[in-house]
């Protein structure tokens, strides 16, 4: 072989390598994994698929990003609960996420009376180790995860079509939600991690719920929760 077949073809698999690495930089998106519970899945919407606020989330970030959505219905941060987001732990470590975004809580408010047979209120000294044991799991991933911990949306009675008896659970749960959240928020300080209140800005605004409801948002207020956590993570 002379010297300029030797050049060209030095020349032709340096190009194949350049093309390679190139469509692996395209292909590689940071992964981010939505962690909570209904209000993550997005419950009572007619499409959940694209209206949840992790499908929103998506689109704000654009296609570099992957957003999953690991939100089960009526699962606790506590361990105790049926179900619970430690169900959900190999699915999010086989994930191997860059971001991790959890939103946890509003079921842990039940109990005591509250929301049926569901006894989760009366395991409240266990929330902030449960907690703090999820962290640790999540940052012992190979990603490394950058975390972030939420402060849940609110529970707002003055959502049109409550009846009593749901007037009167939430109630009785909202102050709980609040203690919650300052429980996150020792959690966010102590385990140095970031925090995002979904909470305080959405407080008060019945016009974000799905009526007879006042815990799910609806279209507008999961597209709020979204652009909250958008302008945080991106």
């Amino acid at each position: 072989m002379n010297f300029n077949s030797m050049k060209t073809l030095l020349s032709f698999f340096l190009i194949l390598l350049f093309a390679a690495n190139l469509n692996g930089e395209k292909k590689r998106k940071i992964k981010v994994a939505c962690i909570g519970d209904s209000i993550t899945f997005g419950a009572r919407l007619e499409d959940p698929s694209t209206d949840s606020y992790p499908a929103q989330l998506q689109k704000l970030l654009g296609e570099k990003y992957e957003v999953t959505n690991f939100g089960v219905g009526g699962s606790t941060l506590i361990r105790k609960g049926r179900p619970t987001v430690w169900n959900q732990l190999p699915k999010i470590v086989e994930s191997n996420p860059d971001v991790v975004v959890i939103s946890l809580g509003t079921n842990d408010t039940c109990g005591m009376g509250t929301c049926g047979n569901r006894k989760y209120w009366e395991y409240i000294d266990e929330y902030e180790q449960d907690y703090n044991d999820l962290i640790d799991a999540l940052k012992s991933m190979p990603s490394k995860p950058d975390i972030w911990v939420c402060a849940p949306s609110p529970m707002v009675i003055e959502t049109p079509g409550l009846d009593d008896s749901r007037i009167e659970g939430l109630t009785i749960r909202k102050p709980r939600l609040q203690e919650l959240i300052g429980i996150v928020k020792n959690v966010a300080k102590e385990k140095n991690i970031k925090f995002i209140d979904l909470n305080t800005p959405m407080d008060h605004k019945p016009e974000l719920f799905t009526e007879k409801d006042g815990v799910h948002p609806n279209k507008a207020g999961y597209k709020v929760i979204a652009e909250l956590v958008y302008n945080k993570i991106n």
